[in-house]
Order: C-alpha cells, then structure tokens, then sequence
C-alpha cells in the first residue's frame, strides 16, 4: 500500500534536498522581497527535508515492530496503527530534530540580513550587524554594536542545540549514562 505515493514524495524529497538553499535565498531577496517573512518561509520549505527522510525510514522500522504485526493481525485499521503506535514514536525525533535546525536558520536569517539583503524594516541581530558593518562600528571602536548581537545569535544557537540534546537523551534512552 502507498508505494506509489511513497516513491512521489521521496523524489519529491530528494529534489528539494538537492538544490541549495542559500543561493536560491539570495536570488529571492535580491529579485522577488527581502521581506523577513518570506525568508522565514522558505527556509522553512528547505528545512523539513532532511528530517523528513529520517522519519521515513524511522516509520518504515517502526512498522515492522511485532506489536505493529500484532495490531495487522488483530485487525485494526492502517490509520489507528498509524496514530496509536508510529507517530507517537516519531513525534520526540521530529521535535528533537527541530529545535537542533533551529540554530542553522537564525545564522542563515543573519547571513542574509547582514549581506543586507534581509528585511532593512525588521529589526534582527544580522540587520544590526549589517548596521555596525556600514557605519564602520569595528572601526570607530563601538564594540557594543558588535559584540551582542554575535553573543545573541551564539547564545540561541546553543540553547536550541542544548533543547535538542536534552530532547534526544530522552527520547533515545540508550544515550542516557
């Protein structure tokens, strides 16, 4: 059942994984709008793919557990399985995996916005930056206009890296000492 469908969305899967996220960013800032929201977008668009591939084949192991067998056999529909014995399963992982990808869309939000293709109207830590680069803040000595966005945007990045550890300690056991 579903192999069709399966195989579209894998493609589909591998497409998107292919191309490169921050050029086509680029591309869209600098010719469509640097509008933040729209950034946010299609980072987002670009970021599901690899954890999708990981919950595939997570789900694919997952369904040939015995109790999954156990539940074919007792007859149960392919939507109850799918909701009492596999999502549950792959709901830690994804939230796991998601606050890890976290760090990776601020430092490219940042990126962007300190190119200054970002949202000149929408006040982030990559626009201040941009901000101190073009009024020559390194230069003047006006450290305070470089040093805590930096923090900032390190400190964000290592909490979420710290939420998804936390989250995959407990969602894998095995990993706990």
């Amino acid at each position: 059942k579903g192999k069709k469908t399966d195989e579209g969305m894998m493609r589909f899967n591998d497409v998107i994984y292919a191309l490169p996220a921050l050029p086509f960013l680029i591309i869209l800032a600098v010719t469509i709008s640097n509008s933040i929201f729209l950034i946010v977008g299609f980072l987002m668009i670009f970021s599901w793919v690899g954890v999708a591939k990981v919950s595939r084949s997570m789900a694919l192991q997952i369904k040939t557990r015995q109790y999954v067998e156990a539940s074919k056999i007792m007859g149960q529909k392919d939507s109850k399985i799918i909701f009492k014995h596999i999502i549950p399963q792959l709901l830690p992982y994804t939230f796991a995996s998601i606050a890890i990808s976290v760090p990776a869309a601020i430092t490219t939000e940042a990126g962007i916005s300190f190119l200054g293709l970002g949202d000149p109207t929408f006040p982030t830590w990559g626009q201040i930056l941009h901000d101190a680069n073009t009024f020559g803040a390194a230069a003047r000595g006006l450290w305070w206009w470089i040093v805590p966005p930096g923090l900032m945007i390190a400190i964000t990045g290592l909490a979420f890296v710290f939420i998804g550890n936390a989250l995959d300690t407990i969602i894998n056991p095995r990993l706990k000492r």
